[in-house]
């Protein structure tokens, strides 16, 4: 409706009647009524329904055309913890063959060697930023309801603007379900990359230490962070924001501010910063300077500008960034961003993830060089190595022709990753190469690592390209293949198992309409149990079954599990390779014996609601009562934030599956903590927590001292205006404050971001970064701060702590400042003496008590070993003593109980609403028919 048309309408009719015959308070109540009209068609933008494979974004107008996802076949994707479940599907159009005997079908599932209808034909849907294809005309479904009888399927399209090899992904289902949800990531459900900014790399070199930072991995999802004032800023690195769900960012923008109260939609997003593909190093800060085409509402002369300052942690596994305040010019945002992407110390010919995932191909540099041929022409090729003869020296690849050596790159260890994620290696600078235009280019080569599984690792089927030749194994030659030789560039793929990365996502997306914790709005949230991933020891899982199933689990029985990934192998378990749960009796020496294997990681974690997610190890060994059936392995984690990490507890077994629950606090959404300036305490209102900065060991009378400039900043964490919030999901508190700093920038003010991290030793570091506005982020490691995190002191600390990508340099731009302090603490929280006065001091005041909660840490069968051989030796000194235990193996058990951890019983968290209730308390904790509105 144009609610300012000017022709006559029968609703302009009756209001002028009215008007005449009413008087004014009639007209008022009309006016109103039509305004309420005219909104509702400004919603109804945002939520319509169509025949078409394409459909008008309404916001700036750009057409979402997904007619090339038409297949001449069909999209199959199956379900492996569904009994292998084929869905077959085509998107405008329908399969090319018959389901269930039925022509003329848009998809089909297959089920236990029966076909289901799932629909005829399709509708397009668009829900604020949401869209997706809605299957109808399914058959008749036996557990269908009353308003879905029939079968369903909904395909999500999904804004990526990679090409991954998996792109659709099924969501978990029960196996009577008649709605099935499909995600299907593409690039046609983006919003276009301005032609200015297309790139498909985002990495810089640091002159000064030689290394490579590489950002592109974390162009993979959207991130958000709370403004602090009822807003959300919308973030993706290298690329603009993926559209979605309340997603809208206008085009092109990385950074952009959602304001959910806003009535205009297109004032609801805001463009703070185009997208940048090409980080920069000032004065050793890492950094991405992003300008918006936004004027500044403070200053209507000037666009706003957002920085992100990057710095590095090797210990996190789901970095996300933080928005750590406005400039004095109130048109500069900066935004801290702590990744181990931002590491610069790597070993060679290694590569890290977004996840922290270590892709190390090293080995790959030590093989002899590889012999290829192609067209007559003789290829020498290294990996992270120089060639050798006959290449040059330095030279990574060459050809040999006509009696002569044409470099085609030098050698280099820099791995990179493509737009699809993929590892690659970049040799440059070679020969002068000539061009179709006859212009001169250099060779170049290009070697991508493609993932080696059990179908793929030296199998030497692959077609194209060349075949093995002299100086290698035939399998090793035909890992390298040739892929092409043309515009100056030599491209090869290399199959390799080191460049395979994780098999299955330990994080999901769930919408949420709100939150009650007053740090976000409307929107996708993520859950991550990435740092729940372990790759030094396994999880030993509690057994508190009920009394009718006691007797199926004998009492030497231990389960051992990890979250996301194969179970580490090490203590002689011997379950099959690559099993994420395995149960194994033990013996009376402490060592694992008849192994079963529970279930193989290959499905990917799925929410259930915003604190609640569910994973499954499917295809374990044959069940021993019904060989028929395999062991597989449910585990429903849920949010506590009392729980600390948790720890995995088996409930029941039924069917020959075996459920844990899991008690955690890593994907509990982040809380908002209240600074009291009077009492310079921190108070957690939901746990009944308080740490009082005064009397922290890393302060003095509550205030930090920082070296800057050769001078020592005092910064209080007792004054006004400090925000706190809680990250679980990193183990910390962050604190962000402004401070004045008259010789700091040139507005003379510093914006503060204090990140208190629970850890096992007690170090600190700090980055200034100064431009117009100075920033600070200050990285505080101690033990103190794990039981406000209801966490207990962690045993150690993987990677040894926080480090900054930055180095000292002149405060003209950019300087860094890093002091650090350490004492190592025993598990129990207690520290050890310290060799140093300094340490010596810091130890006196780092003394902390553990919490009551499980430690974080995987447990694994060496702690039974250690906890056997004490009770062997306390038995035999008694024995030779005492004579007291000599023959009593039921004494020595009890001896060997006592060396062992009680854990504290099951936590139950407080739920948000009576639906989240009913989803916690849902015995399967999967998806109902009537759970179908969260997914859509």
């Amino acid at each position: 409706m144009n609610c300012e048309a000017a022709q006559d309408t029968p609703k302009r009719r009756v209001h002028r009647m009215i008007k005449l015959r009413c008087g004014f308070p009639y007209i008022a109540v009309v006016s109103l009524l039509l305004l309420l009209l005219c909104g509702g068609s400004a919603a109804d933008q945002l939520n319509f329904t169509t025949q078409e494979c394409k459909l008008k974004e309404p916001i700036y107008g750009n057409t979402f055309d997904f007619s090339a996802l038409h297949s001449d076949l069909a999209h199959v994707v199956e379900s492996a913890g569904n009994g292998d479940d084929k869905f077959e599907f085509n998107v405008c159009g329908n399969l090319s063959k018959t389901c269930n005997g039925e022509t003329n079908v848009a998809a089909c599932l297959k089920k236990q060697d029966k076909e289901y209808v799932l629909g005829r034909q399709h509708e397009l849907h668009y829900y604020n930023g949401k869209m997706y294809f809605k299957y109808l005309s399914g058959a008749k479904c036996e557990n269908g309801t009353a308003d879905n009888p029939n079968y369903q399927l909904h395909v999500i399209l999904s804004c990526d603007y990679t090409l991954d090899a998996n792109p659709m992904h099924i969501t978990r289902y029960a196996n009577d379900a008649c709605s099935f949800y499909i995600t299907y990531e593409t690039p046609l459900a983006c919003l276009p990359i301005p032609d200015a900014v297309q790139s498909n790399s985002c990495s810089v070199r640091d002159t000064k230490t030689d290394g490579t930072f590489d950002l592109l991995p974390l162009s993979d999802t959207n991130y958000r962070t709370s403004n602090r004032q009822g807003s959300v800023f919308l973030i993706n690195v290298c690329k603009p924001v993926l559209y979605g769900e309340n997603s809208m960012c206008p085009p092109g923008s990385s950074i952009c501010l959602y304001s959910p109260k806003a009535t205009n939609t297109s004032e609801r997003f805001i463009n703070f910063g185009t997208v940048q593909s090409h980080p920069v190093m000032e004065n050793g800060q890492l950094l991405l300077r992003h300008e918006s085409p936004t004027a500044c509402a403070g200053n209507s002369s000037v666009n706003y500008t957002s920085v992100i300052y990057f710095s590095c942690d090797k210990t996190i596994m789901n970095a996300h960034p933080e928005f750590a305040g406005l400039g004095a010019d109130e048109c500069t945002y900066q935004f801290n961003f702590v990744t181990p992407l931002a590491c610069n110390d790597l070993k060679p010919c290694t590569a890290l993830t977004s996840t922290n995932e270590l892709l190390d191909l090293s080995s790959l540099s030590s093989q002899p060089v590889h012999h290829l041929s192609k067209d007559g022409r003789n290829y020498t090729v290294a990996v992270c190595a120089s060639a050798g003869n006959p290449c040059q020296e330095n030279g990574g690849a060459c050809y040999e022709q006509n009696a002569e050596t044409i470099s085609l790159g030098n050698a280099n260890s820099h791995l990179r990753f493509n737009q699809s994620g993929s590892l690659y290696l970049l040799y440059e600078n070679g020969a002068k190469c000539p061009t179709g235009s006859g212009a001169t280019s250099l060779w170049s080569t290009k070697i991508e690592f493609v993932c080696a599984n059990n179908a793929t690792k030296d199998n030497g089927t692959t077609a194209g390209g060349g075949g093995g030749g002299a100086g290698g194994t035939t399998g090793r030659s035909n890992a390298l293949q040739i892929i092409e030789d043309s515009n100056c560039q030599l491209l090869i793929q290399y199959q390799t198992p080191y460049a395979c990365q994780e098999q299955i996502r330990c994080k999901a997306t769930v919408y949420v309409d709100h939150t009650t914790d007053g740090v976000g709005s409307s929107g996708d949230e993520l859950i991550d149990l990435t740092p729940l991933i372990s790759a030094s020891d396994n999880y030993e899982a509690r057994v508190e079954l009920p009394a009718s199933m006691e007797h199926l689990v004998p009492k030497t029985t231990k389960f051992y599990l990890n979250v996301c990934r194969p179970l580490v192998p090490k203590y002689q378990l011997g379950c099959a390779g690559g099993s994420g749960a395995c149960m194994a009796k033990v013996a009376a020496s402490g060592a694992p014996e008849e192994e079963h294997s529970l279930g193989f990681p290959l499905v990917s974690l799925s929410r259930v609601n915003r604190t609640s997610a569910e994973l499954l190890y499917v295809k374990g060994d044959p069940c021993p009562t019904d060989k028929k059936t395999e062991l597989s392995t449910r585990i429903l984690f849920n949010c506590n934030m009392r729980a600390g990490r948790g720890q995995p507890v088996l409930r029941s077994i039924e069917d020959c599956a075996y459920d844990f629950q899991w008690e955690t606090n890593v994907f509990c959404p982040p809380h908002e903590c209240t600074v009291s300036a009077e009492t310079c305490d921190l108070v957690h209102d939901e746990l009944g927590q308080r740490f009082n900065f005064k009397s922290a060991p890393f302060t003095k009378d509550g205030k930090i001292e920082v070296d800057y400039n050769n001078t020592k900043m005092s910064l209080d964490l007792c004054g006004q205006h400090r925000k706190a919030m809680t990250d679980y999901s990193q183990a910390l508190v962050n604190i962000f404050f402004t401070h004045d700093a008259p010789n700091c920038g040139k507005e003379g003010t510093m914006n503060v971001q204090i990140r208190l991290i629970c850890s096992n030793e007690t170090q600190s570091s700090s980055t200034i970064s100064s431009d117009q506005q100075c920033n600070l982020l200050y990285v505080q490691r101690t033990p103190s701060i794990c039981q406000f995190l209801a966490l207990s002191v962690p045993q150690q600390d993987a990677g040894g702590g926080s480090s900054s990508s930055s180095s000292s340099s002149s405060s003209s731009s950019s300087s860094s400042t890093t002091t650090s302090t350490t004492t190592q603490a025993s598990p129990a929280g207690k520290p050890t003496k310290a060799a140093t006065p300094a340490a010596t001091s810091a130890t006196s005041t780092t003394t902390t008590t553990a919490g009551s909660e499980p430690a974080a840490a995987p447990i694994g069968p060496t702690a039974s070993v250690g906890t056997i051989l004490a009770a062997i030796l306390s038995v035999t000194f008694c024995v030779t003593c005492l004579g007291l235990f000599a023959f009593s193996p039921a004494r020595r058990h009890r001896v060997r109980r006592l060396f062992r951890r009680s854990n504290s019983a099951v936590r139950y968290s407080r739920v948000q609403s009576n639906e989240e209730a009913n989803l916690l308390l849902e015995p399967n904790g999967e998806f109902t028919e009537s759970d179908d509105d969260m997914l859509l």
